[in-house]
């Protein structure tokens, strides 16, 4: 369930007292200075009583009740001190004569919220500079109100947390620290709950599965919980006893039972299933039937349970009392766990009459959305500048359930968010669609932006001046060039980011794409390429079933490009001697298709051709070592860096009868790709090859994406 979280004052407490025949509840400490009071209609002697209540106190007799010496005006720490002993002492009496009006309007508010708890922040500076603590100490007016709650409000429990005298109440960084930790170990303890509800508790009962039999036959071995494993001794399986080597002929591993949690120790988990039985064999008889009675039972039940829609995720805060410092620094702090619970702040509003009636505070709820919305703007630029899609996506649409939270509670109105709520939903369809282009899924790209939202003129105008420009990438991306471009450019952001594991897997895809490119840009349309369907070969008839194996009919590449085959055939055979001796010859590695493209180039006799493919061999070359390591890493679970790159470079020294080349200097490869793109061969287009390649160029669409999200995000801010 929620939580309230509350600072507390000496003008939350307050004293019913006699004045001129009439009983008022009068603060013990009122701060009649707080900003914001309205005193216009109160009586003369109403202001009187609230600027100076002492006068009162002392007047009526409170203070000598109390014990204390004739004209002894007592602080608020010594007055709650006495106050509280004499509460204890006759509890009846004084019960009556004690109010809480604001802190019980804010409890109220909380229940309300379905929140039945809270933190109290309490002071209580006493040191060896402060011997008496400070004259405004809380800690025996909590006390006080623990007691008046517990009668009051007994469906509310409050929990005291002490700020140390460590902490200076009057000291912002002390303050602004104290409450850092104070969430901090809320959140660790949510955690901890977390966890526990995922580890069985004893007497739980729990459906698991069968994963395993004791190597004696003694019982079964049962996961509960997605995988946590325990024990199911025969002598717990039923009431009636079960032979050791009967186990394996009635249960089968795969199998479902429910099982009871007899011990929940991490190391020594223990179930039962005996209990559970409506008679005594039931589990040995038929433990299946006994399973799906069991279920049956259990959703009956959980479906006759009906509960209150309470969020588990909601704080609700409450800064006034305490210093003005206290105020200040749980208000920042408050919000800057925003990201973690839904957040609302507990506003109580001030009624000097109804204080004196003893009327609980009226409370406004709010929510400071315009300023949380600045914190997320500038979380969500840090996380796009960084490329991290995932992470946006993920932070704005928490602010958008928040903002839909804030709308159900009433604290704002649909119609103050509705276009804030219109364009970050814009803003999420551009972030899924650079995410999907992160991944390569430009399939699922184009269909984000073609997708219709429900938005507002103004998101529409937005909408007009982005999604189309998307759609062209999207639709660019079936033109091998722009997909060269496309990993190139996402080579580019991961060696920014020094994800060299991501970076390397790339650099192989980069290279085989070149490869497919130049293959098909010059014999896509060959009668030799076959596909494998249904574990049958036929003729391909588009390129993505000649890319989805580049199979070659033998006999058919004879007759067509006989010269080039042969070229092929006698390359490959210096590392591979059985190539090409079948009717069915795959170019399954990147050398296969280099070799396939040599030989198409010199087929063809174009002298540019030979002068630009020998570039790119002489920088495929170059990167081969690097792909290979790549391929290590992948089958072998290896770590790489920066760092660690340039120690193989440094240390390279080629392998007998290898076919990997010198490599390039790790800081060099991004220059090689960028030649590469720039190729003659390759053919990109001018306009991209200057906009978009080499290490000061923009970052292709994701440029594009970045600046509109963020100037679009910073425009709704500030409007």
């Amino acid at each position: 369930m929620g939580i309230l979280i509350a600072n507390i004052g000496t003008s939350d407490l307050a004293i019913k007292i006699k004045i001129d025949n009439q009983e008022r509840y009068v603060p013990i400490d009122p701060l009649s200075n707080e900003p914001n009071q309205n005193t216009d209609d109160l009586t003369p002697e109403e202001l009187a009583i609230w600027r100076n209540p002492q006068e009162y106190f002392q007047s009526s007799g409170l203070y000598a009740e109390l014990g204390f010496e004739p004209g002894k005006i007592p602080k608020s720490r010594e007055l709650t001190e006495k106050l509280l002993d004499k509460y204890q002492e006759n509890f009846d009496y004084w019960h009556s004569r004690i109010h809480a009006p604001r802190i019980w309007g804010v409890i109220k508010q909380a229940l309300g919220l379905g929140i039945n708890q809270g933190y109290i922040f309490v002071t209580n500076q006493k040191s060896d500079k402060l011997p008496g603590g400070h004259e405004k100490d809380t800690v025996f007016m909590y006390k006080i109100l623990k007691i008046w709650f517990e009668k009051q409000q007994p469906d509310f429990q409050l929990i005291d947390k002490p700020i140390p005298w460590q902490y200076r109440v009057y000291v912002p960084d002390d303050l602004l620290q104290f409450y850092h930790n104070f969430f901090n170990e809320l959140n660790l303890e949510k955690q901890k709950q977390q966890q526990k509800k995922r580890y069985p508790q004893l007497n739980d009962i729990l459906s698991g599965t069968i994963v395993d039999f004791d190597l004696q036959n003694t019982g079964l071995f049962v996961e509960v919980h997605g995988g946590i494993r325990g024990f199911l001794n025969t002598n717990n399986i039923s009431e009636q006893q079960i032979s050791p080597q009967n186990l394996r002929s009635i249960f089968k591993i795969g199998d479902l039972i429910w099982v009871k949690v007899i011990n929940s120790e991490i190391d020594k988990l223990r179930f039962s299933s005996k209990e559970l039985e409506e008679k005594p064999g039931e589990m040995i008889d038929n433990y299946q039937a006994m399973y799906e009675r069991i279920t049956e039972e259990i959703n009956t039940n959980t479906q006759s349970l009906t509960q209150l829609p309470i969020d588990e995720e909601m704080l609700l805060i409450s800064v006034k009392g305490g210093t003005p410092q206290m105020k200040t620094a749980l208000q920042l702090q408050g919000i800057s766990v925003s990201a973690l619970n839904k957040l609302l702040f507990v506003n109580p509003q001030l009624s000097i009459r109804g204080v004196f009636q003893g009327i609980p505070s009226d409370c406004e709820l709010e929510s400071y959305w315009r300023y949380m919305w600045t914190q997320k703007y500038q979380t969500i630029k840090i996380l796009v500048e960084r490329w991290d899609y995932d992470g946006a996506i993920q932070i704005l649409k928490n602010w958008q359930d928040y903002l839909s939270f804030l709308i159900q509670q009433g604290v704002i109105g649909q119609e103050k968010v509705e276009k804030s709520k219109d364009i970050s939903e814009l803003v999420l369809q551009v972030l899924d669609f650079a995410r999907a282009c992160f991944n390569l899924d430009f399939q699922t790209a184009k269909q984000l932006v073609q997708q219709e939202i429900n938005t507002i003129n103004v998101a529409l105008e937005l909408s007009a001046n982005i999604l189309p420009k998307l759609q062209e990438a999207g639709d660019k991306y079936g033109v091998y060039q722009n997909r060269l471009l496309s990993i190139y450019t996402q080579n580019r952001i991961y060696w920014q980011l020094d994800q060299i594991a991501s970076f390397l897997a790339h650099l192989s895809s980069f290279c085989e794409e070149l490869l497919h490119g130049l293959i098909l840009k010059w014999e896509g349309k060959a009668s030799y390429w076959v596909f494998k369907e249904n574990k049958k070969f036929r003729k391909a008839t588009s390129e993505a079933e000649i890319k989805s194996g580049f199979t070659i009919d033998v006999q058919q590449i004879h007759i067509s490009r006989r010269s080039v085959w042969e070229q092929v055939v006698s390359l490959q055979r210096n590392f591979d001697a059985k190539f090409g001796t079948g009717k069915l010859a795959p170019l399954n590695n990147r050398f296969t298709k280099r070799y396939f493209v040599q030989a198409l180039v010199e087929y063809r006799n174009n002298p540019q051709e030979i002068e630009d493919w020998q570039r790119i061999l002489t920088g495929l070359q170059q990167l081969d070592f690097w792909i290979d390591q790549r391929n290590k890493l992948i089958h072998t679970a290896t770590g790489y860096s920066k760092p660690l790159m340039v120690d193989l470079f440094t240390n390279y020294s080629p392998e007998e009868n290898s076919n990997i080349s010198h490599p390039c200097h790790p800081d060099k490869i991004l220059d090689i790709m960028a030649a590469i793109l720039k190729n003659k061969l390759v053919d990109l287009k001018t306009i991209y090859r200057n906009k978009f390649v080499g290490n000061e160029a923009e970052y292709y669409i994701y440029t594009l994406v970045n600046n509109w999200v963020i100037d679009t995000l910073a425009s709704d801010g500030m409007n």
